[in-house]
């Protein structure tokens, strides 16, 4: 009998080690495939850091997770004053299958914050801009467009300017100092009563934008759309975009609240009354642009 009893008791102790072995096994796998999961999909390393000219801007590229079977690796900018975070943005860069390393960036420093243009062999560079005031706006190159690259003076072999240059060069500066005279036009006839501040920041491709308003929640700007079909006028845009996750923001989802003529012999400022695009705009509208 008592034999009988100490075999049922080895017995029980035998199966209470093996479901502990057991169960230790499945805990280490899952920790495994946890720690694995949160490898590929979230673990964040900074990869490059670039500094400010005056040292008080940091801005960290970072890679988030790692790219599985050739897919974009994912991407984070990261913009801090001191030690405390100014903006952030999430992006992907397609690169076949390769890492976020420090030849995926370029920075390009200016007087409002950083322009950055990411860089993969399967898609066209990614150009954002990281404002001091914590704006991030998005957009992509097309092939010719660089960033912060200048012609080495011991090679560069361009022809000396002709008149004809010359020339171009001033109409080019009437026309910016037309779009600059547009814009604190429309501001001071039709926004600035309505309480909108007046701020100039520029796009990574060097457009300029006047930005009126900024919250958790959108920012207003103005932004110099292009000449009217006449000629006689300089069309500009007001437009509100949603701000996302960590303040990022992109002029690709902005929506227009109404479009304004500058009108160049006069200095007359006209609003359109239009919220989409595909409206027609006032009478008064479309007889000073011809559209």
């Amino acid at each position: 009998m008592t034999s009988e009893h100490g075999k049922k008791h080895r017995a029980r102790h035998v199966a209470k080690t093996v479901l502990a072995v057991v169960g230790g096994v499945v805990v280490v796998m899952a920790l495994l495939a946890a720690a694995l999961v949160y490898e590929l999909n979230y673990a964040v390393s900074t990869v490059d850091t670039s500094v400010s000219p005056d040292g008080n801007y940091t801005l960290e590229l970072q890679s988030v997770g790692e790219p599985m079977f050739f897919s974009p690796a994912g991407a984070r900018l990261v913009l801090k004053f001191g030690r405390y975070e100014v903006s952030r943005m999430d992006t992907q860069i397609s690169d076949d299958g390769g890492q976020v390393r420090p030849t995926s960036w370029q920075v390009s420093w200016e007087d409002s914050g950083a322009e950055v243009r990411l860089k993969g062999s399967e898609q066209s560079d990614e150009l954002v801009t990281m404002g001091f005031d914590g704006s991030v706006s998005t957009g992509r190159a097309t092939a010719d467009e660089s960033l912060g690259e200048l012609p080495d003076a011991e090679t560069d072999t361009s022809p000396a300017p002709t008149d004809g240059g010359a020339i171009s060069s001033e109409v080019a500066q009437q026309e910016a100092e037309q779009i600059d005279a547009g814009y604190k036009a429309v501001y001071d006839a039709a926004l600035k009563s309505q309480g909108y501040g007046y701020q100039v920041t520029y796009s990574a491709k060097g457009d300029e934008r006047v930005i009126l308003s900024q919250d958790s929640e959108k920012v207003v700007l103005l932004i110099y759309d292009r000449e009217s079909a006449n000629g006689a006028c300089a069309l500009f845009a007001l437009e509100s975009c949603p701000v996302e996750g960590y303040g990022s923001w992109s002029i690709e989802e902005a929506t227009l609240l109404d479009e304004y003529a500058y009108v160049y012999e006069t200095g007359e400022v006209i609003a359109s009354g239009k919220t989409s695009w595909s409206d027609a705009g006032t009478p008064e509208f479309r007889e000073a642009t011809g559209e």
